[in-house]
C-alpha cells in the first residue's frame, strides 16, 4: 500500500491551521446572578502589566434584571478580578468553559458561590474559608494601626502572621496559589514597617541586623523569584520602597523640612532613597525576574521624577533588557506619554462646567498663571493643602494668576457638597468619573493631589512637582516677577 506523503502533509499542516485557529478564537462563559446592583459599577478585569501606569482592560456584563453573562477571550488559564464598587473577588477561568457566579451584595466578597456545571469549584470553596479566617484579621489589623506606628508591633505582626497562616492552609499549591505568594509578600511589608517603626521608638534597636534577617528570610521563601515578584500588588516597588524606609531616610527629611507629603519626601530625599531600593536588586537571581522588577523602579522615576533625573536609567534599561520587548514596550509608550505632558509642551485642552454650568477652557485663563488643581474631598493631602492655597490665592491678582479645581469626584452630588463645605474661592470645576476621568487621565494623573502649573502662553511649567504648602509661592514670586 502506497502512501501520498504530500497529501498527508498537507492534512496535518490544515489540522495545525485549524487547531491553532480554534485556541485563538477560545472563550469563557461566565453567567449568574446577584441579588441587588443598583447604581455599583460591576465589572471584570484581568491585573496588567504595572499597577498603576498600565491601562486596565475592564469587562462589562451584560445586565438583564438581577441576572448577567459576559463572554470572555481565553487562550490559557488566568485569574481575572470581579469588581462591584470597591471590592473585588477572584475568579480563576480556564478556555471554553461555562461557570456561573451567584452574589449576595451585601455579603460580597463574602458568600460568593462560582460553579462549573452542578459543582462548585473547589478553588472557590477554599477562597471563601481564607475570606472567613482573615476579614476579622483584618479588622484587628486597622484597629492595632496607630500602635503599629508607635514602634508597639509584636500584634500586628502576630496577625500578619495568621493571615499568612491562613493563605498557606487554603491557597498555597492550589488554583489561587499566586494569592498566597502576595500574602507572604505582605507579611513582609509588614516586617520592613516594623523596622522602620520600631528603630523610631527605641534607640537601642538594631535595624541593620533586623534588615539582614529580613532579607534572609525573603530569599529563602523564594519571594524574589519572577512567580512570586508577579504575584505582588506592584511588583518589587512596595517592597523596595519600605526597604529604603528602614533606613530612617524620610525622618531626615522631615526633620530638616517640616510635614511634607510622602510625594515631596521622596522627590527631595530621591537619590540616597534609590541607592537603597537597588540594594535589593541583587538579590534576584534571574535575568527576566531582574528585568521584571527593575521596570517597576524605572517606571516609577519616569512618573514622579523630572525626565532628565529618570533618563539614564531609562535609556539604560532599554539597553540592557533589550530581549523582553513587553517590558521594553511599556516603558517606551510610558515615557513618550510623560514627555507629552513635561514642561515647555503645551496644556492639552479641555472643556469642564462650573456648579453653574458655566463650561471653563484654557482660553478663559490665558494670559496668566494657572494652577491646575486636580482633587477629591474624600483626599485628605488634597485637603490639607488649602489653607495654603487660600493664602497664595489671595496675594496675587486675577489678572495675574488663577487657580482651576478640577474635581475627581465620582458623584456629583458629593462634588456640590464639597464645594460648599471647603467654600474655596477659585472656579471648582466637574471632571467626575474618578481617575478613569478624561482630563485627568490627558495629564497622566496616577494620584490626587496633582498639580500642574501652566503659563500665560498655555505651556506647562511645573509638571507635578510643586506643593502650595511647600514651594508654590516661591516659584510663583519668581516666575510673575520675572
Amino acid at each position: 500500500m502506497s502512501i501520498n506523503f504530500n497529501f498527508l502533509i498537507t492534512n496535518i499542516f490544515v489540522l495545525l491551521l485549524l487547531t491553532i485557529g480554534c485556541s485563538d478564537n477560545s472563550k469563557t462563559i461566565i453567567s449568574g446572578n446577584i441579588d441587588y446592583l443598583g447604581d455599583a459599577e460591576f465589572y471584570f478585569y484581568e491585573k496588567p502589566l504595572h499597577y498603576k501606569y498600565s491601562p486596565v482592560h475592564k469587562y462589562f456584563p451584560d445586565l438583564k434584571g438581577s441576572e448577567f453573562s459576559l463572554e470572555i477571550p481565553l487562550n490559557h488559564p488566568k485569574i481575572l478580578w470581579m469588581v462591584i464598587q470597591d471590592k473585588e473577588y477572584p475568579v480563576y477561568l480556564e478556555p471554553d468553559e461555562q461557570i456561573s457566579i451567584e452574589i449576595f451584595r451585601s455579603d460580597f466578597p463574602g458568600n460568593v458561590t462560582v460553579r462549573t456545571g452542578e459543582n462548585e469549584n473547589i478553588w472557590n470553596s477554599n477562597y471563601q474559608l481564607y475570606l472567613d479566617e482573615t476579614v476579622p484579621i483584618d479588622k484587628k489589623l486597622a484597629n492595632e494601626a496607630d500602635n503599629f506606628s508607635d514602634g508597639k508591633i509584636s500584634e500586628t505582626l502576630l496577625l500578619s502572621q495568621e493571615k499568612l497562616d491562613a493563605a498557606e492552609t487554603h491557597l498555597k499549591d492550589g488554583t489561587l496559589h499566586a494569592l498566597y505568594l502576595r500574602e507572604a509578600g505582605n507579611d513582609l511589608i509588614y516586617r520592613l514597617r516594623a523596622i522602620e517603626y520600631k528603630q523610631r521608638s527605641d534607640k537601642n534597636y538594631n535595624a541593620e541586623q533586623q534588615r539582614k534577617n529580613l532579607l534572609s528570610y525573603a530569599d529563602s521563601i523564594g519571594f524574589f523569584n519572577l512567580e512570586s515578584l508577579k504575584a505582588q500588588r506592584a511588583g518589587i516597588r512596595d517592597f523596595t520602597h519600605y526597604y529604603s524606609r528602614t533606613f530612617g531616610i524620610y525622618d531626615s527629611v522631615v526633620s530638616e523640612y517640616g510635614e511634607l507629603s510622602e510625594y515631596d519626601i521622596k522627590r527631595l530625599a530621591y537619590p540616597a532613597l534609590d541607592k537603597k531600593r537597588r540594594e535589593v536588586i541583587g538579590h534576584i537571581l534571574t535575568e527576566e525576574a531582574r528585568a521584571y522588577a527593575q521596570l517597576f523602579l524605572v517606571a516609577e522615576r519616569i512618573g514622579e521624577l523630572p525626565l532628565e533625573t529618570a533618563e539614564p536609567s531609562y535609556n539604560n534599561y532599554l539597553k540592557n533588557y533589550a530581549d523582553y520587548s513587553v517590558y521594553t514596550n511599556f516603558l517606551k509608550d510610558f515615557y513618550s506619554e510623560i514627555k507629552s505632558v513635561s514642561p515647555g509642551e503645551p496644556a492639552i485642552p479641555f472643556s469642564l462646567p462650573d456648579i453653574n454650568g458655566r463650561i471653563y477652557t484654557l482660553k478663559d485663563v490665558k494670559g496668566k498663571y494657572v494652577l491646575l488643581d486636580f482633587w477629591a474631598g474624600w483626599c485628605q493631602p488634597c485637603i490639607d493643602e488649602f489653607d495654603d492655597m487660600r493664602l497664595i490665592y489671595a496675594s496675587y491678582p486675577r489678572d495675574k494668576f488663577e487657580i482651576l479645581a478640577i474635581s475627581t469626584e465620582l458623584d456629583s452630588l458629593t462634588w456640590v457638597n464639597d464645594i460648599k463645605r471647603f467654600k474655596n474661592p477659585w472656579p471648582q470645576l466637574y471632571g467626575g468619573n474618578g481617575f478613569d476621568q478624561t482630563t485627568f487621565n490627558a495629564y497622566k494623573g496616577s494620584g490626587i493631589p496633582f498639580y500642574i502649573l501652566l503659563d500665560p502662553n498655555g505651556n506647562i511649567v511645573r509638571y507635578n512637582d510643586i506643593r502650595p504648602s511647600f514651594n508654590l509661592r516661591a516659584v510663583l514670586d519668581t516666575l510673575i516677577t520675572n
